[in-house]
């Protein structure tokens, strides 16, 4: 029983760790660049990349009408950062100012072959 306990409490230990998730949000902006309103529906396209100032991919499709995503699937031991664009029918905008997350990294996995004598 207790090896069983031992070996679930790692497992989730570990599954805790191979999670990592981070919520991104943000304003929308509501004028175009020369000052006039925004009228029409927006969409966003979110970058990602490891590390601060790093080169960043586009993640996934553009998202339509939110301002909020979540990014899954990250790794430990590593600080991911994220920018996001504007996208309207007359092109797409600026990115946004970079925001990071430092995720810490996973403990070793417990040790195996425990026996008493």
């Amino acid at each position: 029983m207790k090896r069983l306990f031992f070996f679930l409490l790692a497992l989730f230990s570990m599954t805790a760790f191979a999670q990592n998730t981070a919520t991104l949000g943000w304003t929308a902006p509501t004028t175009y660049t020369d000052g006039t309103p925004i009228t029409e529906a927006l969409t966003y396209q979110v970058y990602q990349g490891v590390g601060a100032g790093s080169t960043k991919a586009k993640v996934g499709t553009p998202l339509a009408g939110t301002t909020r995503t979540i990014s899954t699937g990250l790794l430990g031991g590593r600080v991911y950062c994220w920018q996001v664009s504007t996208v309207a029918a007359s092109g797409e905008s600026a990115l946004s100012n970079e925001a990071c997350k430092t995720f810490p990294q996973a403990p070793p996995s417990a040790p195996s072959g425990l026996s008493a004598q």
